[in-house]
């Protein structure tokens, strides 16, 4: 049975939740959709075209772990941009803070500005 031949049951609307766990499991400096979709046993192609029909993509599922992964990480402990960059799994700190000032609306040093005013000392959320 081919891959179009099969019917579209659950195991496809699933894709988008598998390749979140794998990222959330994942590090994120060494994971790419390559080495996702051999975890999850599918071809490169395969995973796109399923992410696809369920209106995602594995850039904007990366996104959003780096973006939970960030807050989770603010909220511990402060960390210097580059390194948290790094943890992150982006390639340049530059790339880091375009993708900060897109989740928050506010440049990095803004929100260290920000959550040093904060009296509880508690991160406050990204958003």
């Amino acid at each position: 049975m081919d891959e179009r031949s099969r019917p579209r049951g659950k195991t496809r609307r699933l894709m988008r939740r598998r390749v979140l766990h794998v990222l959330l499991l994942s590090n994120l400096d060494q994971v790419n959709a390559t080495r996702v979709a051999q975890v999850l046993c599918v071809s490169p192609s395969t995973l796109r075209r399923r992410l696809r029909a369920e209106g995602a993509s594995y850039q904007q599922l990366l996104d959003q772990v780096r973006r939970y992964r960030c807050e989770k990480t603010l909220a511990r402990r402060w960390l210097p941009g580059k390194c948290l960059a790094g943890e992150l799994g982006f390639s340049q700190p530059n790339s880091f803070y375009r993708a900060f000032g897109r989740w928050t609306g506010m440049t990095y040093t803004q929100y260290k500005r920000r959550q040093r005013r904060c009296s509880a000392g508690a991160a406050q959320p990204l958003y």
